[in-house]
């Protein structure tokens, strides 16, 4: 039985959706409980005292559920030891195992712990033919059905609930060859299973459609949640996005996914993949869900409007191009020129260099003279048109109340409030060169945002739009979660030409720079720096992949015009770094595969030396740019 939802629409004004409960141990998922904080273990499955030692640092951060992965019998029985000594030391908390390929791992982890995760891309998949005929298809689809059995009857005893976690990199050939490598074949991927278990009367089920592409994820998830609610049979979704790495730039990726998803509803547990220490993850995830609980309800008048472009596929909202904004054009930074610091500025986050912003805003300043190898901003009210990289800001006054010429190229800045207006949007129409600034001033910008671009859709308005809020915000963490969540929710849809954001006065510009620019990189939508698909490691890798990623970081972060993709083993690997142009990938003890794209270049490479030979590999492609 579907839970009661309403008919607002969640892209205009939050509700989360309501899915079945499911019981985990002693957590629930789904209906209005709260939404569950998980991490996975990245130690020796075998090796109990540091596996539990690892589980208690993710407890004692504020991680709810634990995965552990199994990738042998020896692994899936000792599932058992580790769950008795935790439950010794105090702690009962649920459990998951991790399980890919061999269904009889399953089958003995869910006799020990609380959940199993299954890949519907590799569970009891033959995977050997490109092909598949409609009976061939169906046959691939009995067996499946049979193979699952044993475990439904198992998780029935046991009380134990499954994941059906979808990777966008391991879509099994059947999938491919009906669906391709897209967000449908994700979905149908994990609907299929779905049938099969509700056949079998068996629903503790939760699902998860997982990639390292953020596009990807949202649009998947969002497919997924509407499937559901047709079919009228809704389960917790599981949230995150895999492969994201490391630092500023894999908590910026996890943030673009995650927060879009849980601002409109959809999400019961999340994780925040890392490829760092497991316990490294859970301050993030629980800012997310802290930011998403604390949300004020907000009010739109739009709130049972139907959405005006396909919410599962990826294009840019139709502009006019401004010089080097709109159209085809890349997004554009703006940034403020100089900063009056405050007493609580913050030393620079250390990171990758950011490139200048595109355009530097100077407020009322009145230089003697601007550089001509940058491009400014000033208010309209001391603009005086002297020189041709200099252009004016007007406010809704001023542009009512002034005339621009119709080749002067004019920011406009207007809140969602003033573009409602009739007059102002026939002024609009009038100015040939017109680039809106549209300002976020509620506390819910994301609505605030999407409903001035239904405006612009109605109204026929395809001026180039700079998305501007300034956050009253002075720590950097706080301000990455805020600007990541709201900018990102609007760029995955194609909505906005730039992105313009300030602070309080108390961070860094270097930082602004750093966070604006990372959002665009998170989405995909402009690379700024060497794009790196790095999985978080879990007891399948069999070298010191934080150690590697550095390492390799080091050698290339100046290829801006790569990416680099560095995982642990073969699981996830070939699929999730599908548009890297290299591959670092595990396949032994110390040992390394290297790909030119999907191609096999060199094998079972010593792990110490495999950096330098990725190097080489480089070079020999002719793709090395000397710094």
């Amino acid at each position: 039985m579907v839970p009661k939802q309403s008919n607002n629409n969640p892209y205009f004004i939050y509700e989360r959706l309501k899915s079945r409960e499911v019981h985990i141990g002693n957590l629930v998922l789904g209906g209005d409980h709260p939404i569950v904080i998980q991490s996975m273990t990245n130690t020796n499955s075998l090796d109990t005292k540091e596996t539990v030692e690892q589980a208690i640092r993710i407890l004692k951060a504020g991680g709810e559920l634990i995965r552990i992965t199994a990738q042998g019998v020896s692994e899936a029985k000792n599932l058992k030891n580790i769950k008795a000594e935790l439950v010794a030391k105090g702690y009962n908390t649920p459990l998951s195992a991790d399980i890919h390929f061999n269904p009889k791992l399953a089958e003995i982890a869910a006799q020990y712990i609380d959940k199993v995760r299954i890949n519907p891309g590799n569970y009891a998949e033959e995977n050997t033919k490109a092909e598949y005929s409609d009976i061939e298809y169906k046959k691939a689809i009995n067996r499946i059905t049979e193979k699952l059995k044993p475990l439904i009857s198992i998780c029935k005893k046991h009380q134990t609930a499954i994941r059906i976690g979808v990777n966008h990199g391991s879509l099994s050939n059947r999938i491919l060859s009906r669906y391709g490598n897209t967000v449908l074949g994700m979905v149908e991927s994990a609907l299929e299973f779905v049938k099969i278990f509700e056949e079998a009367q068996f629903y503790d089920l939760i699902i998860s459609l997982k990639s390292s592409h953020v596009l990807t994820m949202v649009h998947a998830n969002r497919l997924l949640a509407s499937r559901m609610l047709k079919n009228k049979k809704i389960y917790p979704i599981h949230l995150g996005v895999t492969e994201a790495g490391n630092g500023l730039e894999g908590r910026q990726k996890s943030i673009a996914g995650i927060a879009t998803l849980l601002n409109e509803g959809i999400g019961d547990t999340i994780r925040v993949s890392l490829t760092e220490a497991p316990e490294n993850e859970i301050p993030m995830a629980i800012s997310l869900r802290d930011n998403i609980r604390n949300r004020k309800g907000n009010k739109s008048s739009k709130s049972n409007q139907k959405v005006w472009f396909d919410p599962y596929s990826y294009t840019k909202r139709d502009s006019k191009t401004i010089r080097n904004i709109g159209g085809e054009n890349l997004p554009i930074v703006i940034v403020a020129a100089t900063q009056t610091y405050s007493c609580k500025v913050q030393r620079p986050y250390i990171g990758e260099n950011s490139p200048v912003a595109d355009y530097l805003y100077i407020g009322k300043e009145t230089p003697l003279f601007l550089p001509a190898d940058n491009l400014y901003i000033q208010d309209y009210s001391v603009w005086k048109n002297e020189y041709s990289n200099c252009f004016p800001l007007l406010n809704a006054i001023d542009l009512q109340t002034n005339k621009i010429q119709p080749e002067q190229i004019a920011f406009v800045r207007l809140t969602d409030e003033e573009l409602e207006s009739q007059n102002i949007q026939e002024t609009l129409k009038k100015i040939p060169l017109a680039v809106l600034v549209l300002t976020a001033i509620s506390e819910n910008p994301i609505s605030e945002w999407r409903e001035a671009f239904y405006v612009l859709h109605k109204e026929q308005i395809n001026i180039p739009v700079i998305l501007y809020r300034k956050f009253d915000l002075d720590q950097m963490e706080t301000l990455l979660l805020a600007a990541t969540k709201d900018y990102s929710a609007l760029l995955i849809d194609g909505f906005g030409d730039g992105i313009w954001l300030e602070d309080n006065g108390a961070i860094p510009l270097f930082n602004i720079r750093q966070i604006s620019f990372g959002i665009l990189q998170s989405c995909r939508l402009r690379l700024t720096q060497t794009d790196y698909i790095v999985c978080p490691s879990c007891g399948r890798t069999l070298f010191n992949i934080e150690e590697r990623l550095e390492e390799i970081r080091a050698k290339t972060k100046h290829l801006k015009h790569l990416k680099i993709a560095v995982m642990g083993c073969v699981v996830n690997g070939l699929g999730e770094m599908a548009d890297a142009d290299y591959g670092y990938v595990g396949s032994g003890i110390g040992k390394v595969n290297l790909y030119k794209g999907k191609e096999l270049k060199q094998k079972n490479l010593p792990e110490k030396t495999a950096s330098d030979s990725l190097i080489a590999l480089i070079k020999t492609e002719g793709d090395w740019k000397n710094l």
